[in-house]
């Protein structure tokens, strides 16, 4: 059986149709250019360094908003009613 090596999560700041992160290794900012909306609204995505190499698995902030028991409707997201 082998071992699966897992990836650093880095948490990705959203700027319009590009997602910015820097690497936690050697400190240089990437960008990731969204192609489609549908690669637009994913919350993780795997991407590489451009100085290193490194992989890492990037979060998205925002991508999609989770319903909880609590919000029935888009208008109260999180209240009670």
């Amino acid at each position: 059986m082998t071992v699966q090596s897992k990836k650093p999560e880095i948490n990705g700041t959203r700027t319009g149709y590009v997602i910015r992160f820097t690497c936690p290794s050697c400190a240089a900012e990437n960008i990731i250019i969204n192609r489609s909306p549908r690669d637009h609204f994913k919350e993780r995505r795997d991407a590489n360094c451009s100085k290193c190499r490194q992989r890492s698995t990037i979060l998205t902030p925002y991508a999609t908003p989770k319903r909880t028991m609590y919000s029935q409707s888009p208008k109260g997201w999180g209240t009670l009613r």
